[in-house]
């Protein structure tokens, strides 16, 4: 795509630039991952067709979203929180032309007040730290059975002597940390 952009860019002198042209040379150096870097879930998505040229940005900061479709003529700008329903998306979007002095950078600025100011913020930072912490306490005790008979299956090779356990050996190697990874995985999706 970027190739594409490029030979698009090339055709037109830089006087001739729309706004939307302009947008695509701020995508093709990198301009646009840097004004956005603060973000995540940062995405960009250029087309060049038939149909049209446009250029999405999506990115969200903790539970707010945000997304922009650049077209020729005018762009649309959403910014949502998550778990919103689709009726009220859709009620959200906002078709605007381009103003004379238009400015990516300066735009980011104006729907940067938004997100902070938007009735909805929620800090996720704690509520990630521990979907990841409940994840980690997931695999571990998942691994922890494999890791245990494993081991266990490799000495008794490696020795040719045989162990014998019992019911609770069982229990205690493979049902136990089976039931904790649940218990943890469970957790972790849940988490919103």
């Amino acid at each position: 795509m970027k190739r594409k952009i490029e030979n698009y860019l090339n055709s037109k002198d830089k006087n001739e630039y729309s706004n939307l042209d302009k947008i695509f040379e701020l995508y093709l150096s990198g301009d646009i991952k840097n004004l956005l870097s603060k973000y995540a879930g940062v995405g960009v998505y250029p087309t060049i067709n038939k149909l049209g040229k446009t250029i999405q940005l999506n990115y969200n900061y903790h539970n707010i979203y945000v997304i922009i479709d650049f077209f020729e003529d005018k762009y649309n700008v959403v910014v949502y929180h998550a778990g919103i329903n689709a009726e009220d998306l859709e009620k959200l979007f906002i078709d605007n032309e381009y103003p004379n002095d238009f400015n990516l950078e300066k735009l980011i600025k104006e729907l940067d007040e938004k997100i902070k100011n938007h009735p909805k913020l929620k800090d996720t930072t704690l509520i990630e730290k521990k979907k990841k912490t409940y994840s980690l306490i997931a695999w571990i005790s998942l691994c922890l059975p494999i890791l245990i008979c494993g081991s266990i299956a490799l000495y008794c090779v490696i020795t040719e002597n045989s162990i014998k356990g019992n019911i609770w050996w069982g229990i205690l190697f493979i049902v136990i940390p089976l039931i904790i990874w649940f218990i943890f995985d469970v957790k972790s999706k849940r988490l919103k």
